[in-house]
């Protein structure tokens, strides 16, 4: 509990702090840090909207890792540094439900590389970005760590959706040895330099894990990395990952008690009937990121004028504080001129259309 007094104190403080510096600076005068402090302050509108898309990155270790989120980040101009990159441990194999027993924590060192990159970014880019790693949910490491390694491996992941649906407390185990593991990392790349983490959640589609075993099974353990988030930094961003499914409004409220200071929902792939950007962040109370269909064909495209009139859209209906993003990571292959262009659009967009 004084952890997480102390936390909202220094939030506000550095909110309180960051918005007297910008009322009386031009905005070629501050750096993204402070832009994103004023985000959290929901008692004022942001006039500069910052934007966050992200990528799977090709390079996953060393130098090359740490250059291609510097690249990225100075090309798109970004408003953040998501450190985002698929490394995982040691396949631990699972055949059958009484294999679950197999998976071990992860050996301390298994996060060095990853720890090393965030260090090194917070070196190169911490004074003018928020350095935030990407913390993947438990059910999902615990999937890849079990034999399917690869997102693409469909057949693999459903393998293991039916095995875990066969006996859903048998993963019991699995599932806290992968979320120590993963706290480990948390804690660790708190101390190289993150200022906070974009926690993926998943689990709640209604194809898979909906219902009780979400939120018997699956929400304790992923809850876990929300709040030793929540504790020890003070910008964290809650990614509710579709993985495949469709939310209704009904299985969304199984996260509405989760922390995080900024929401990014799923909203262009729900069941029947969708929600908005204001909804959600008055259902949260909290700012959103989000607003742009990661898969838009003028994305793919790099169509800039039908992106343009797609932000337009958005932002016509926007919450008056928020992150202007994407739902999920966009395509690997985006071009990135395109992109950087339609950032500074979105940047300047409640300058330009007052």
């Amino acid at each position: 509990m004084k952890k997480q007094i102390f936390n909202t104190l220094f939030v506000a403080t550095l909110v309180a702090t960051s918005a007297t510096q910008i009322s009386a600076q031009t905005y070629a005068d501050y750096n993204k840090r402070e832009l994103l402090w004023q985000v959290l302050d929901q008692s004022r509108a942001n006039d500069y909207v910052p934007v966050f898309f992200n990528i799977h990155f090709k390079d996953k270790e060393g130098q090359k890792a740490v250059q291609s989120h510097i690249d990225w980040y100075k090309t798109t101009h970004v408003d953040f540094v998501n450190v985002k990159y698929e490394y995982f441990p040691e396949i631990q194999s699972v055949k059958s439900v009484k294999d679950w027993k197999n998976i071990k924590p992860f050996a301390p060192e298994t996060w060095d590389e990853q720890i090393n990159v965030v260090r090194q970014l917070k070196q190169e880019l911490g004074d003018e970005a928020l350095i935030i790693p990407t913390v993947f949910s438990p059910l999902r490491v615990l999937i890849q760590t079990a034999g399917a390694q690869l997102s693409s491996d469909r057949d693999g992941r459903r393998h293991f959706v039916e095995l875990i649906k066969k006996d859903p407390k048998a993963i019991k185990p699995a599932l806290e040895a992968v979320t120590q593991s993963l706290l480990y990392y948390i804690s660790e790349a708190r101390k190289a330099g993150a200022d906070g983490f974009y926690i993926s959640s998943q689990g709640d589609d209604l194809e898979e894990f909906g219902g009780g075993v979400f939120a018997e099974i699956i929400k304790p353990y992923d809850r876990q990395l929300s709040d030793l988030a929540a504790q020890i930094a003070p910008f964290n961003i809650l990614h509710i990952c579709e993985s495949g499914g469709h939310f209704t409004p009904e299985t969304f409220n199984d996260y509405l008690d989760y922390p995080g200071s900024i929401i990014n929902p799923p909203l262009h792939n729900w069941q029947d009937k969708s929600i908005s950007l204001s909804e959600i962040s008055k259902l949260f109370h909290r700012p959103v990121l989000g607003g742009l269909n990661n898969r838009s064909k003028a994305l793919k495209d790099g169509n800039l004028a039908e992106l343009k009139a797609e932000v337009d859209e958005i932002l016509k209906n926007a919450p008056a504080n928020f992150i202007f993003g994407a739902d999920d990571s966009v395509f690997n292959d985006v071009d990135q001129e395109v992109l950087r262009k339609i950032v500074d659009y979105i940047h300047a967009w409640r300058q330009t259309h007052k």
